[in-house]
């Protein structure tokens, strides 16, 4: 099936670029400053990133899903000497991106084309960050939702490493809850957090959540910098609240 790819100008910046399947927003990127995340679950996801390392500590970071590459573009602009893997389902879309918005020739990220779930198994990591953003346009592949695919995520965590994904959902958050049950049958112990708006984790409303685990236990001052940093209205989840909502509240 072929499919329409196209990039739409963005009216709120001189050199931002929103990329569009068969009319559907996928990704937003600023190629001119690449540390400028438009989409409110990029910059929330910027933030774990920045937790993880301080400004120019290079990162070990496998990013499931490509789109526009633009959390790659973020972690080779802000952490230089980052390594990085990307793994995208769809030649013809990283095809198009490459030749509207070609990376920088060090910026050290790997291409792989490959169906995440049977990729993973192939890598060896270790990773300090692993990104699960797996979208065909507004729907996430099935095997999202099992404990076998969060197990092989997981794995390829380096020690104090985390994994976050962005989960777009409908009102009543079905999806973070699935997402994170699969995580809690992959690993019982590991902690987990979710950042977002206050009316998309109440289940009020549609929208996208992040939800972060750490086998670890999650890195310090995260918690206080998704809440400072925005973008606001800003709602994090973590113990008994974040039970209360994924499991209490089914």
């Amino acid at each position: 099936m072929t499919r329409h790819i196209e990039f739409e100008t963005d009216v709120f910046s001189a050199h931002g670029l929103t990329l569009l399947v068969d009319g559907t927003a996928q990704s937003h990127v600023d190629p001119v400053d690449p540390t400028r995340l438009f989409f409110e679950y990029t910059r929330r996801i910027g933030h774990v990133i920045d937790v993880l390392g301080a400004p120019g500590v290079p990162l070990r970071a496998l990013h499931l899903g490509g789109g526009a590459l633009t959390l790659p573009r973020y972690v080779a602009a802000a952490h230089p000497g980052a390594t990085q893997v990307v793994v995208e389902l769809d030649p013809a879309v990283l095809d198009a991106v490459l030749t509207r918005l070609p990376l920088p020739g060090d910026a050290g990220i790997e291409l792989v084309v490959g169906d995440a779930a049977s990729v993973i198994d192939t890598l060896a990591g270790p990773f300090d960050l692993v990104i699960v953003d797996l979208y065909s346009g507004l729907d996430a592949p099935a095997f999202v939702d099992t404990a076998e695919f969060m197990t092989g995520c997981l794995r390829l965590l380096a020690p104090g490493g985390v994994l976050a994904l962005n989960v777009a959902d409908a009102a009543g958050l079905e999806r973070l809850r699935g997402q994170a049950r699969a995580i809690a049958r992959a690993d019982p112990a590991a902690a987990l957090l979710a950042a977002g708006d206050a009316g998309v984790l109440s289940g009020a409303e549609e929208g996208n959540a992040v939800l972060v685990a750490a086998p670890g236990g999650l890195p310090d001052g995260l918690r206080e910098r998704l809440l400072a940093e925005g973008p606001h209205p800003a709602t994090v989840l973590d113990g008994a609240r974040l039970d209360f909502v994924l499991w209490g509240a089914c």
